[in-house]
């Protein structure tokens, strides 16, 4: 797409018109128009509508469905931090807009209402029927580390999600990756068949929001015997700092959580979405503020060397006329030592005619070197006259 637009701005673009319409405004072919608005969860007119409404029959508009917790208001165009990667990025970013203040339609505590019932209620899955298919393939390591086991017998190669806690924690894991697919999120965890840890970093992603979790035993009381489970978000490193968990209790173990912590998941996507827009804003606001310092300081840069060049250029003017002045110097005072030597060579014991190849040569090198007879001050004139021409042309 040739531009950014909001769902709405979409919804009611590919209401007004017939989709070949709008897709060669808007720079895609009708099917990829099609498909962003699938993507969106945007309503387009079905096969047949526009000729119904030409043909004066009833037709119905599908209302635009509100967008899901987290999920994307925007299509289309990429965002522009693409600038920073060019070498003219100062002048490129002066041309990027700011972004309106983002304004969303319902309150948080609306969102959550509407997660709920979006989700409705979470029943956990005893068994692996269906398993999700990051969970599938770690079950699948496991059949092969079960008849690995079966030959070597170290528990090295013992299956891990037969019984126990690593097989109640899996079951926790696939039933919130189903429920979440089923929404249309998408999930993430390291699949390793022999990863020491690696998978204990669990993400959600809805629309572009991405939320970290961890399933993993709680601290509890040296005297309980059973082990309890505690699911937090963020990332296995900053477990300490989790400000949103939720774990065994005596009133309710975590399984009959799940449907909290997924309506949680939605509502946390919505904030960390609407706070991603905000910061864009920001980030954007920062960075015209920073290309225009930038240029500023192109500018001046510009100004600084152009006065250094003209202050050299200026010197070196002057250290040509000097020289050009001690040349035509000398060039007097050779011509001036001839003349009152010749008057005096009565005085020396050479001969005429010594004296007059003599005198030759040295008038000779006077001319050489002064700057009227070797043309060097017609050139610095016409030189001058050149600069003095270009300084009084009007600027474009």
């Amino acid at each position: 797409m040739n531009r950014e637009f909001t769902r709405r701005e979409l919804y009611n673009l590919v209401w007004s018109r017939p989709m070949k319409a709008v897709a060669a405004d808007v720079g895609i072919s009708d099917v990829a128009l099609a498909k962003q608005c699938k993507k969106a969860n945007i309503p387009v007119p079905n096969r047949g509508y526009w000729a119904r409404e030409q043909a004066g029959k009833p037709v119905v508009q599908v209302a635009l469905p509100p967008r899901l917790p987290g999920g994307s208001d925007r299509v289309g165009a990429a965002p522009p931090h693409r600038y920073y990667y060019v070498s003219d990025w100062a002048e490129e970013f002066q041309k990027v807009p700011v972004p309106p203040v983002p304004t969303f339609d319902e309150e948080i505590g609306s969102v959550e209402t509407r997660a709920r019932t979006l989700v409705g209620k979470i029943r956990y899955q005893r068994k692996f029927e269906p398993a999700h298919p990051l969970v599938a393939k770690l079950l699948a390591h496991d059949e092969e580390r079960r008849q690995e086991f079966s030959k070597y017998r170290s528990s090295y190669f013992a299956p891990k999600y037969d019984t126990g806690t690593e097989r109640r924690r899996l079951l926790i894991i696939n039933t919130l990756f189903l429920s979440v697919a089923r929404l249309g999120g998408r999930a993430s965890m390291s699949t390793s068949k022999y990863g020491a840890g690696s998978e204990r970093d669990i993400g959600i992603t809805i629309g572009e929001s991405h939320i970290h979790f961890t399933v993993e035993p709680a601290k509890t009381k040296k005297e309980e015997k059973k082990e309890r489970l505690c699911l937090a978000f963020g990332m296995a490193r900053d477990r300490a700092r989790a400000n949103k968990f939720w774990e065994d209790n005596d009133e309710r173990s975590l399984e009959d959580q799940l449907t909290d912590i997924v309506v949680e998941m939605l509502v946390s996507a919505e904030v960390s979405y609407r706070n991603s827009l905000v910061r864009n804003r920001e980030w954007i606001i920062e960075r015209k503020a920073a290309a225009e310092a930038e240029l500023k300081r192109r500018k001046e840069e510009a100004e600084r060397k152009a006065r250094e060049l003209q202050e050299k250029s200026a010197r070196d003017r002057i250290a040509h006329l000097l020289a050009q002045a001690r040349a035509l110097d000398r060039a007097d005072q050779i011509r001036a030592y001839v003349e009152s030597a010749r008057s005096r060579v009565a005085e020396t014991s050479r001969a005429q005619a010594d004296f007059d190849r003599w005198a030759m040569w040295a008038r000779q090198e006077a001319d050489r070197i002064d700057p009227v007879k070797n043309g060097t001050i017609a050139e610095a004139i016409r030189q001058h006259v050149q600069q003095i021409s270009a300084n009084e042309q009007p600027s474009p």
